[in-house]
C-alpha cells in the first residue's frame, strides 16, 4: 500500500450507511492505496468516511471512481498539515487484540500492561483495524507463545506490524518484505519505535520474483488471493511449520484453501468477517 503523507492536501468526505462503510473502506485501501478515517455514532444508521489526498484533483478523481457505490453525500475540502495530524489523533483509538496484544498510537503508548504495538496510524497499511491484519495478529498471539517459533517471514509487511508483534511475542528474528519501498522505510521506523530493530529486517521484495532457498518457522502472507494461489508452492516451501494467509475475499476462500491442501498443506483455522477471510495452513 502507498503511504499517506502528513502534508496539506484535500479531504474527500463520503456520507454512507454504516453497513456499507467497511466495504467502501476496503475498496479504497485495495484500489486507491489509501487508509481512511471512519466516523460513526453508536446506534446510528449513517456515518462518514474521510480520505486524505495530496490535492483536490486527486480527491475529485477518487470521488468519480466511487460513484458506483451507495454514497449518500460527498464533499471535498482542502486541509492543512496540522489538521491531518490532529484528525488521526482524534479518531484512532487503541485496539486490544487476542489475549496479549494492544495496538496503540505513539501519543497513547505506555498505558497498558498488554504487549503494545506502537504504530503511527495513517502512515502505512497495517494498523490492526482491518480484518486481514487483525486475523494475523490474533493467530500470532495464539501460536507464538504455544509453539515458540524462532523465525518469522511477513510477506506484504506494510507497517511492519506483524513482524514487530511476532518478535514482541517471542520470535527471535523476523523478516518483512513489501514491493513498496515507502512501506519498507516506515516499517523500519516502527521497529525502531517498538525497540525491536535488532531482531527485525525489512527489505523491498515482490513475491512474483520468487524466494531464495530459505525457510521460516511461521510465514504470514497478507496479499491478494490470486498471488496466494499462483505462488502456493513457494509459500509452502518457505514455511517450516505454519502459514498464515489472508487478503482473501470470502468468495475466494475455498479456492485458496483447496490449492494449499492439494499441494500438501493442512488447513487448521479459517475465519471470515462477511467479506474478508483468513486461513492457517500447517506445513509440518
Amino acid at each position: 500500500m502507498k503511504t499517506e503523507k502528513p502534508t496539506g492536501g484535500a479531504i474527500l468526505t463520503l456520507v454512507v450507511a454504516q453497513s456499507d462503510a467497511e466495504t467502501i473502506s476496503s475498496w479504497v485501501a485495495e484500489n486507491l492505496g489509501k487508509t481512511v478515517v471512519e466516523l460513526k455514532k453508536p446506534g446510528g444508521i449513517e456515518g462518514a468516511i474521510e480520505i486524505y489526498f495530496d490535492n483536490a484533483i486527486e480527491a475529485e478523481i477518487a470521488a468519480r471512481a466511487l460513484e458506483p457505490f451507495p454514497v449518500r453525500g460527498c464533499s471535498i475540502r482542502e486541509y492543512a498539515a496540522e489538521e491531518w495530524t490532529e484528525s488521526w489523533k482524534k479518531h484512532f483509538k487503541p485496539m486490544e487484540i487476542g489475549e496479549q496484544l494492544r495496538v496503540v498510537p505513539p501519543w497513547l503508548a505506555g498505558q497498558s500492561n498488554r504487549i503494545e504495538l506502537v504504530i503511527n496510524p495513517g502512515l502505512s497499511f497495517g494498523t490492526g483495524n482491518h480484518f486481514t491484519t487483525r486475523f494475523c495478529l490474533e493467530q500470532l498471539d495464539r501460536f507464538v507463545p504455544r509453539d515458540r517459533p524462532e523465525t518469522m517471514l511477513d510477506i506484504g509487511t506494510g507497517s511492519g506490524i506483524l513482524a514487530i508483534a511476532a518478535v514482541k511475542l517471542g520470535v527471535k528474528q523476523a523478516c518483512g518484505v513489501d514491493f513498496d519501498p515507502v512501506c519498507v522505510e516506515q516499517a523500519c521506523k516502527n521497529a525502531q519505535v517498538n525497540g525491536v530493530a535488532e531482531q527485525t529486517v525489512f527489505r523491498q521484495h515482490d513475491i512474483t520474483d520468487g524466494w531464495p532457498d530459505e525457510t521460516y518457522d511461521i510465514v504470514c502472507a497478507n496479499i491478494y488471493s490470486s498471488l496466494l494461489i499462483d505462488h502456493a508452492a513457494t509459500l509452502l516451501r518457505v514455511a517450516g511449520n505454519m502459514l498464515l494467509l489472508t487478503g482473501i475475499r470470502e468468495m475466494e476462500l475455498d479456492g485458496v484453501a483447496e490449492t494449499f491442501v492439494r499441494l500438501g498443506g493442512r488447513e487448521t483455522v479459517r475465519d471470515c468477517d462477511g467479506e474478508w477471510s483468513g486461513l492457517v495452513i500447517s506445513t509440518d
